[in-house]
């Protein structure tokens, strides 16, 4: 987003600039925090760490739930998976993005690790490996027309029985990044490969993204 943009605002333009590093590489050499930085964990994924991520820590009996964070920004939902006992991988394609993240992340507690990456090389190495994919404004910030690469990225990644939990981002409004996407569209891409156990819009959000995110729980067969 252009300097001076209200934070989330969509950009007009072409769609594939997105899909270059440099693209969003250049934004954060622009501005220290960028208006997708909500600058803290998102309160959605707060409220399913304490509830049903706690849950998922006790069945696994012992064993550390690996989780895939594409998108990870500065990584403060990376370090709260940490924190909860989850081995966190984030990911972003800016280089800014993850020296920042790793500069910020000094001390942190937990099991983590950033890397600068194009998401959609991952399943070269990390195949099946992940037990849950976690999505925050990654969808909405990849071009539209790849968003079946995006749904097959979650299958390939998820080992059978993983889940893909987040939000998608319901704003309404034309242009971007963030591209808008419905329950409806999302339903359509993702009910073919995964068990849809929720779907729903969460209480637990920023203020300025209240009513507009869609909390998920997909479960990969």
């Amino acid at each position: 987003m252009p300097s001076g943009a209200p934070p989330d605002s969509p950009e007009d333009g072409s769609t594939e600039k997105v899909s270059t590093s440099g693209y969003w590489n250049a934004i954060y050499l622009e501005q220290d925090s960028p208006g997708w930085n909500i600058g803290q964990p998102a309160p959605s994924l707060m409220e399913w760490l304490k509830t049903d991520g706690v849950r998922h820590l006790a069945s696994l009996r012992g064993q550390t739930p690996r989780v895939c964070v594409p998108g990870c920004g500065y990584g403060h939902d990376v370090r709260q998976f940490a924190a909860a006992g989850f081995e966190a991988v984030g990911v972003d394609f800016a280089p800014l993005a993850v020296q920042r993240a790793n500069e910020q992340s000094k001390g942190a507690p937990g099991k983590f690790e950033f890397r600068q990456a194009d998401i959609f090389e991952l399943p070269r190495t990390e195949r099946g490996r992940f037990d849950f994919f976690y999505e925050y404004t990654c969808f909405v910030a990849i071009e539209p027309r790849r968003r079946p690469e995006y749904v097959q990225l979650a299958l390939e990644l998820l080992k059978p029985g993983g889940m893909l939990i987040g939000c998608f981002y319901n704003h309404g409004r034309e242009g971007g990044p963030p591209f808008d996407v419905t329950r409806e569209q999302v339903l359509e891409l993702y009910q073919p490969h995964f068990e849809i156990r929720k779907l729903e819009i969460t209480p637990h959000s920023i203020e300025r993204r209240q009513g507009h995110e869609l909390w998920a729980e997909f479960v990969r067969p």
